[in-house]
């Protein structure tokens, strides 16, 4: 597979998962800012991500090593740490909720002296509860630097820019949507950069372990064996399986099921669909089958599940 098919690969098998488990992303902050300043960012658990639009600024997780982050650079924190984020290290900090809120009122802070920095930070969220292997994988911190203008990942970061200047720093539905795609940009993109990426992202950079998934998720309902995935992905039965838990964590067939009850997860809980057509859908052979293996995955009966909705 070649490297471009390869990324668009790994995209496309993103964005399923993260799509599932209901991706939502959206700007918190934007803002011009004029040295010095800092701001605290309070751990969330949701993963969180710093563009420098213009001018170098630092960044540090966990009282961990500064991270210096230059023009056009973007920084994410998957796993929604404590960091905070300055102009140079020592600044002051200030809570970014308090920066958030003053700017979301018309008084933005830090605006003293000549502007050094445009800044722009925003925050994604998952159903966390489906329990996928990706989450499991992320890094503390993902740097993206050497952009450039054509990319189409600044595009959309300047598409969300034009877009927050247009409704007034409001945001609404069309940033969210923008800063969704960006997310799968910024993975996809790591992925390929970094191939000291381990466990779920690992397995998206490697061609043909990415082969045996990608035809798992275009078609999960499908009653793939060992030997039929093998032999379209060009691997025999024992190399499959070798290279398949050596990434992902799990043997082919065990992630098939725990993909499938993904799956049925957010038909359950998103849909009205009911669980003879969910059980369909994803490939369980009844409800009744359904049933019993997202009880023991996720300790709840589907109907239970949609009673808590």
């Amino acid at each position: 597979m070649p490297e471009s098919l390869n990324e668009e690969a790994n995209f496309d098998v993103l964005a399923d998962v993260l799509d599932t488990m209901r991706l939502r992303g959206t700007i918190f902050f934007r803002s011009e800012l004029a040295a010095p300043w800092g701001m605290k960012l309070e751990p969330t658990g949701a993963p969180r991500f710093h563009i420098s639009l213009s001018g170098d600024c630092v960044v540090c997780a966990n009282q961990g090593e500064h991270l210096s982050v230059n023009e056009m650079d973007i920084v994410m924190l998957p796993n929604g740490k404590e960091h905070w984020i300055a102009d140079l290290p020592g600044r002051a900090l200030i809570e970014s909720r308090q920066a958030g809120e003053a700017c979301e009122l018309g008084t933005p802070l830090f605006q003293e002296g000549e502007i050094t920095n445009r800044l722009m930070c925003g925050v994604v969220q998952f159903d966390t509860e489906m329990a996928h292997p990706i989450l499991d994988t992320f890094p503390d911190v993902l740097h993206l630097s050497g952009i450039n203008h054509s990319e189409s990942i600044w595009m959309t970061v300047m598409s969300i820019d034009a877009e927050m200047a247009r409704s007034g720093g409001r945001g609404g539905r069309i940033v969210d949507k923008l800063t969704e795609i960006l997310t799968l940009q910024l993975l996809s993109r790591y992925i390929t950069e970094h191939k000291e990426a381990t466990g779920f992202l690992a397995a998206l950079g490697d061609r043909r372990v990415l082969h045996a998934l990608t035809l798992i998720h275009r078609e999960p309902a499908h009653d793939w064996s060992l030997t039929s995935l093998g032999e379209q992905s060009g691997m025999s039965r024992a190399t499959l399986i070798r290279q398949f838990e050596a990434s992902v964590g799990l043997s082919p067939i065990a992630y098939l099921t725990n993909w499938r009850l993904v799956k049925a997860y957010n038909l359950v809980k998103y849909s009205n669909e009911t669980l003879e057509q969910v059980a369909e859908a994803v490939g369980f052979g009844s409800a009744r089958t359904l049933s019993k293996a997202f009880q023991r995955r996720y300790g709840r009966t589907p109907s239970g599940l949609r009673r808590e909705k």
